[in-house]
Formats: C-alpha cells, sequence, structure tokens
C-alpha cells in the first residue's frame, strides 16, 4: 500500500496543478469502497482538453513516470488507454481520454474524497458498480460454479454486500437495463456469498 500512496501523493499534486479534470475509477476505487485486494494500476478517467495536456506530461516525467510523449499523444488521438509506468515501483496508471457519453458521466459525477490521505476525485460507488458490470458484461453462459473465478464479479459482489444500505438500487437497476446488463444485475443479486 505504500506504493499506491506514493503515487497517489504524486497525482493530487500533479491534478491540482493542472486542473485537468479526472476520476479515479477500477481497482483502487473499489479498494476505497471497500474490497481489500491487489491492483496494479491505477485506472483515471481524464477530461478531453488537450490545452492541459503537455503541462499534464510534463508534471507526469517530473514525478517519476516513464512516459513517451508520441505514445500519449497518439492515444489523446485515438481516445485509447495508454499505460504509463512509475519508474519507483511496479505500478502503473492507466489513463482513458473521456470520450464516450459514459464516461463523461462518471467524470461529471466524480466526488472529492480522501483515499490514503489524498484529496482526489473518485467514482460514486454506483458508478464503480456499474463499470464492473461493463467489464463482466453478459454472463449468461458462464456455470454458477465458475462465477467466482472472474475477478470483476468478485469485486461487485464484495462492494454490493458490503455497501447495500448505501446503494441507490434504483439508479443501479434503471443504469444496468439503459445499457443492456439487466440480466446480468439480476443473475448477481441472485447469487449468495
Amino acid at each position: 500500500m505504500a506504493e499506491i500512496e506514493n503515487i497517489l501523493s504524486r497525482l493530487e499534486i500533479i491534478f491540482k496543478a493542472t486542473k485537468l479534470k479526472y476520476v479515479i475509477v477500477g481497482g483502487i476505487a473499489v479498494i476505497y469502497y471497500g474490497h481489500v485486494r491487489v491492483t496494479q494500476d491505477i485506472d483515471i478517467i481524464i477530461e478531453d482538453d488537450y490545452s492541459k495536456i503537455s503541462q499534464f506530461i510534463g508534471l507526469l516525467k517530473a514525478y517519476e513516470f516513464d512516459i513517451m510523449d508520441d505514445q500519449f499523444k497518439l492515444a489523446y488521438q485515438e481516445k485509447t488507454n495508454i499505460s504509463i509506468f512509475d519508474k519507483n515501483s511496479f505500478l502503473r496508471l492507466d489513463i482513458k481520454v473521456a470520450d464516450k457519453k459514459r464516461e463523461n458521466e462518471v467524470l461529471s459525477h466524480a466526488k472529492k474524497e480522501k483515499i490514503l490521505g489524498k484529496e482526489l476525485f473518485i467514482a460514486p460507488l454506483e458508478y464503480v458498480l456499474i463499470g464492473k458490470l461493463i467489464y463482466m458484461g453478459l454472463i449468461d453462459d458462464i456455470p454458477n460454479s465458475e462465477l467466482l473465478e472472474y475477478q470483476d464479479i468478485v469485486d461487485f459482489l464484495t462492494l454490493f454486500h458490503a455497501n447495500k444500505e448505501i446503494i441507490d438500487l434504483t439508479f443501479l437497476n434503471n443504469k444496468a437495463k439503459h445499457i443492456g446488463l439487466k440480466t446480468t444485475l439480476d443473475r448477481l443479486f441472485s447469487i449468495d456469498i
């Protein structure tokens, strides 16, 4: 956790300096909301604001991240993920420029929280759960005996059961229906753990 805390500390400085809108999603969000597990990356969605990218790249370099300008700019243009490795650990940043409606939506709903003592913007719990649904997709063809072999399913179930008193179930059901994954959500709800 010390390595993650170190990276989050540097990211806090970088994002404050650039004023680039961002939201942390993925494994760090899962850990934040109560499922302690291993992660090798910090998933971040950033706003599509090219005027801030040069400063962002410069600060990433200054704060010990291994980044190639050309690769970052190509990923930015193509709106694909880019992995940026930390020079001081085995961890990496996986950065995605928000270009889809759902990415912009989670970015606009980011909330500032203290993550391992650092003030950073993170996706709300319901958006983390929806993200897990999106990554697992339809699970109709997976036998019950194999469901818990998938990290996204374990993440979803752990977060859901640890936080079910505070989750907006109406929002979760409506979003799952809207993205065509209501059957996946219903199946997850039916699993007894």
